[in-house]
């Protein structure tokens, strides 16, 4: 979910105030050493980035407000960890306004374009498509790790699918309370009047989220990082 119109001043700040310690408390404990020391590792975060970006230009635009796409942040925790999913995401939304800057050229003097280039927003956006679900699907993960039910299916679908589905529907009401909170009227009846279309992207996000797990999982094990053989797999 992005804002297709600047926040208000009490929104901005608001969300920048939520944004800038989780960032530092990510860049504090990210396992960076895990990341040198594994050039496949390095190669999936910079390739997820990339792609993260190109899948958010699929977006829905919602009264010129708003645009609601895909998220895919609930794999990436998956794969990369907590600490990990906030970086890319972040560096995901600034790739995606360098991808829209030729997008608009096409329409506009590259003048206009670039004077048009606004991160003024990246703080809500990040709240909102990054931090939110990033923050439940770890706690999915944390409530399946204690399931005294040990199957790989609980991971790759009780987090992987049905928590992305349910992290759509966070999304929306976390975009409400900030909308509220802040008293960006636009946004807020914006949301509030579509929040149908949270409930029509639960199945895709949902569905693309656990095959990209199951895929991953399966195939590469080592590279997931919160995947655990000897819990899931044991006798």
């Amino acid at each position: 979910m992005n804002l297709l119109l600047p926040p208000n001043g009490a929104l901005f700040w608001l969300a920048t105030a939520i944004s800038l310690p989780t960032l530092l408390l990510a860049v504090r404990y990210a396992p960076w050493t895990q990341l040198f020391i594994n050039q496949a590792r390095q190669h999936i975060l910079f390739a997820t980035i990339l792609a993260l970006a190109l899948l958010w230009l699929l977006q829905v635009e919602v009264r010129a407000t708003l645009a609601i796409h895909p998220l895919l942040i609930t794999v990436t925790a998956m794969v990369f960890g907590w600490s990990f999913a906030l970086l890319i995401g972040v560096c995901a939304l600034v790739v995606l306004e360098c991808y829209q800057l030729p997008l608009r050229a096409v329409h506009m003097d590259w003048d206009v374009a670039l004077a048009q280039f606004d991160l003024s927003a990246l703080p809500v956006d990040f709240c909102l498509s990054v931090l939110v679900p990033a923050s439940w699907a770890w706690c999915v993960l944390w409530l399946v790790d204690r399931w005294k039910f040990k199957n790989p299916f609980t991971y790759f679908w009780g987090v992987g699918f049905f928590g992305a589905m349910l992290s759509c529907l966070l999304v929306g009401a976390a975009a409400l309370t900030l909308f509220a909170l802040t008293a960006s009227d636009v946004h807020l009846n914006s949301t509030r009047e579509h929040f149908f279309v949270f409930l029509l992207m639960m199945f895709p996000e949902g569905f693309i989220n656990g095959l990209i797990a199951t895929v991953m999982t399966v195939l590469y094990p080592d590279l997931v990082k919160t995947y655990r053989d000897d819990w899931y797999l044991k006798d």
